[in-house]
């Protein structure tokens, strides 16, 4: 019987892998982050789907406070409850023409920041609209747009959608990145959902003013006047203004140009003469009110 004298020799580099270690780990990283980008997808297409047919008189109880601060408002000026009270007139007129469910009411409050030219809808149907879009309106018009928009977003339950969304987001987040040490990797995944985020948001902006458009012509017969708003927001302070204060809304451009392409076919080609004519002023409680 005969034995080796030495131990077989091994091949050089059997262990090694001829790629650079920093292209495995790019790869591997790349692919967490597209599993983790298609998690927050299925996420948020989940809570669109079902956020909508939870019962409306649940948002409002979780919202109950909001009637409560606006009841609440002693110290308010007697010009900013008038024009609560204006804005709440013509919104709950609108809502009568927006086609909402038997289920589903909205309440207006006016908030005093006359610095911010804002409006935008909660859980419960409770829409907050800013004395400084007061400001930025000349017609009862262009305010009526804004608010129909907002209630637009009721009826689609879309404050529902965007907490459900993100209450998920933010578990699920929560979950795989666990722990006090985790806070990079968090911030990372959040970032990696943004997109996704901010396209679901955008498509219900599109989706809110579409649906606004029909509002206005069922309360006025036309849409004269409906995109003034946001021209002079364009004007004023430009894309770069609008998208620091409204970061999920479509382009402002395409937005004034859809309304107003809407508008043509709504009334016909030869409508501009009368423009001026269907114009309806502001309420004297609101054009006149000076926070």
């Amino acid at each position: 019987m005969s034995f080796a004298k030495q131990n077989p020799k091994i091949p050089e580099g059997i262990n090694t892998s001829a790629d650079n270690p920093l292209k495995e780990f790019f790869i591997l990283l790349a692919g967490v982050l597209l599993v983790l980008g298609v998690s927050v997808a299925l996420l948020l297409l989940l809570a669109n789907t079902f956020a909508p047919h939870i019962p409306f008189h649940y948002e409002q109880q979780l919202t109950n406070k909001y009637g409560e601060w606006s009841k609440s408002k002693t110290e308010s000026s007697l010009a900013l409850q008038e024009a609560e009270a204006a804005v709440q007139d013509l919104g709950q007129q609108l809502a009568a023409q927006a086609d909402l469910g038997s289920d589903i009411s909205v309440h207006f409050h006016l908030l005093d920041q006359a610095e911010t030219p804002n409006a935008f809808a909660t859980l419960g149907g409770h829409i907050f609209v800013t004395t400084g879009l007061l400001k930025e309106v000349s017609s009862e018009n262009a305010l009526a747009m804004v608010l129909a928009h907002e209630i637009a977003h009721i009826k689609f339950r879309h404050p529902a959608q965007s907490l459900s969304g993100g209450l998920l987001v933010q578990l699920f987040l929560s979950i795989i990145t666990g722990g006090q040490n985790a806070t990079a990797l968090q911030n990372t995944t959040q970032q990696a959902g943004l997109l996704t985020m901010l396209g679901f948001s955008r498509q219900m902006e599109s989706k809110a003013d579409d649906a606004a458009l029909t509002t206005l012509e069922n309360y006025y017969g036309h849409l004269a006047g409906a995109e003034e708003f946001f021209s002079k927001v364009l004007a004023q302070h430009g894309q770069a203004r609008w998208q620091a204060l409204f970061t999920s809304h479509p382009d402002l451009r395409q937005r004034i140009d859809h309304i107003q392409r809407r508008a043509e076919q709504q009334s016909g080609a030869n409508s501009g003469d009368n423009t001026a004519q269907a114009i309806t002023p502001l309420d004297p409680r609101l054009a006149n009110f000076d926070a």
